[in-house]
């Protein structure tokens, strides 16, 4: 019992309170214990949200022992999200949002606790079962009622930031699903209570979660999102570069521009390939194409000052490359978004071999912090597979082509955010067979570029987009043998029909990522021909996708 007239202490650590001494309550052990020579067994667990967001950001880790309120499967999946998913999903970038801040506030808000063992759930099962199949055995039948009962937390919340913080969460589980539009759901959620609450932002709010938002806020416009459908964050564009002092402060700023630019660019689609093709553009967009291109100048130019300063470590190398990638990139489709006819896209050949040498500077970066490459099964962010995809799908020289599917191959992992490496990779290559006239299975064999391929197709053949249209079917080969097809819609000019575009649709091969060993593009053929007449390519259009079923 405690003296007559103290007060009994109860934030004491749990050596202290068992010999009913007053402890001195020092971290991360008591005094008391450690001078007498005895072992301290720390303190309890204080109760769930009793934890402000200042303390869970403190520089010493608050993250009590897993204590009886959870069960055995929760503490195995805590566990396995700390140790091996968060460290994991960031990919190259920085990591701090899941490593640590994640894994603080699950031993504190119920909410984001059901989310992370729910999240760390479906993550083990990725590649191993299908999807139907995990929604119905144990494993997902757990992992779904921790997400209900996150959600159902949710509904309780009354503080903003701990609804904006699980909204991300929540996000990740749609996305790990393979449920687009629910991902898009909660993300247009999560930027509408940002864009509802622009002046009240807590510097909290605007140092942590507001820019894994502005990164969230790009990926709807590549699987159903619009402009009229989906909220940009507002308030949040830059007009003037200032320059940047870490490459945090770089990341950030290249987000906001990134961010601004795609839904620039899905702005421009209707004058593209909508009902509206071939007429004037207004001159405000005009001058936004031009201030985008300005902007994006300057963040280079910064991100090499930055660099000169400030030497990239062993461990920063590959997001460096990254960075000037994603920036190149986006540059580069600011530039060609008007453009009917994917002729723009040649004037910048230089600049897409730029960044395929840039992914393989990050390869070889990778490669000295490990000699074994390591690939997660799934990241959150946008790692390397949209942008070498890009290169893919709008880079018309052949040996550029090749060299990015090769480092796709190596770099990308299987899934990033809502991005499929095999249904990238399959589109990729069908895609530079039809415009190249090749047939890469003979070209990974002999291990140079065919004679009668074409380096560089004429507008006419090339495809202008790809939608996925249904799903996967096995189709017998000629030889018998069962292979797994994806229904694909390409968009292509109307030779047919007086010109303009049309849909045509079929089945492409579903490939596993695979790289080439021993092939070297620059093994081209010196009967290649650079181009064809619009006659001949028009024939060939034909032919090859007729062969292809489309």
């Amino acid at each position: 019992m405690a003296g007559k007239g103290t007060q009994k202490v109860k934030t004491g650590c749990l050596t202290c309170k068992i010999r009913k001494v007053k402890c001195d309550e020092a971290k991360p052990f008591c005094n008391r214990c450690t001078k007498t020579g005895r072992k301290c067994d720390g303190y309890a667990p204080r109760p769930q949200g009793a934890y402000s967001w200042d303390e869970l950001l403190s520089k010493r880790p608050i993250v009590p022992a897993i204590t009886s309120r959870h069960t055995t499967q929760e503490s195995r999946a805590l566990d396995y999200f700390r140790t091996i998913v968060s460290p994991s999903f960031a990919g190259c970038a920085d990591d701090y949002f899941w490593t640590r801040l994640v894994t603080q506030a699950s031993y504190h808000h119920p909410a984001v606790r059901h989310a992370v063992v729910a999240i760390s759930t479906i993550y083990e099962q990725i590649g191993q079962v299908y999807q139907h199949d995990f929604i119905d055995s144990p494993r997902g039948r757990f992992a779904l009622g921790h997400y209900n009962q996150a959600l159902q937390q949710l509904t309780r919340a009354t503080d903003e930031t701990v609804v904006l913080f699980v909204c991300v969460l929540f996000v990740c589980i749609e996305i790990m699903q393979g449920d687009k539009q629910a991902a898009i759901k909660h993300c247009r959620h999560g930027v509408k209570i940002f864009n509802s609450a622009r002046e009240k932002i807590s510097p909290w709010q605007q140092k942590h979660l507001l820019p894994i938002y502005v990164r969230l806020s790009v990926f709807p416009y590549f699987f159903g999102g619009t402009i009229e459908n989906f909220p940009g964050l507002i308030d949040v564009h830059l007009d003037e570069l200032a320059p940047s002092a870490t490459l945090d402060d770089c990341r950030s700023c290249l987000d906001l521009l990134v961010a601004r630019g795609i839904r620039f660019i899905r702005t421009a689609d209707i004058y593209r390939t909508g009902v509206i093709q071939g007429l004037p553009i207004p001159p405000a967009l005009i001058e936004e194409q031009q201030r985008l291109v300005l902007l994006l100048d300057g963040w280079l130019g910064n991100f090499s000052i930055l660099k000169t300063k400030h030497q990239p470590s062993l461990a920063t190398e590959a997001l460096h490359y990254m960075l000037q990638m994603k920036c190149l990139v986006a540059r580069i489709w600011v530039l060609a978004c008007f453009d009917p006819f994917e002729i723009e896209y040649d004037q910048h050949t230089p600049i897409f071999q730029q960044i395929v040498t840039l992914a393989g500077m990050a390869l070889e970066s990778q490669k000295r912090v490990s000699d074994r490459i390591s690939r997660p099964k799934f990241i959150f962010e946008m790692g390397f597979l949209p942008l070498l995809y890009f290169v893919l799908i709008k880079c018309r020289d052949l040996p550029t082509r090749l060299q990015a599917l090769e480092y796709m191959a190596i770099l990308a992992v299987n899934r990033e955010n809502l991005f499929d490496s095999i249904h990238m990779f399959s589109i990729a290559s069908r895609l530079i067979e039809l415009e190249h006239a090749v047939d890469l299975e003979l070209l990974r064999s002999k291990g140079a570029i065919m004679a009668n391929a074409l380096l560089t197709p004429a507008s006419e053949i090339r495809i202008r987009d790809s939608y996925n249209s249904g799903p996967n079917k096995e189709i017998l080969s000629e030889d018998g043998i069962s292979v797994l097809h994806r229904r694909i819609e390409f968009l292509v000019w109307n030779s047919e029909g007086g010109g303009g575009l049309r849909l045509v649709d079929g089945w492409i091969k579903v490939r596993q990522p695979c790289h080439w060993p021993g092939f070297e593009p620059d093994l081209v053929s010196p009967q290649l021909s650079h181009s064809s007449g619009p006659s001949d390519l028009l024939h060939l259009s034909q032919d090859v996708l007729s062969d292809s079923g489309l």
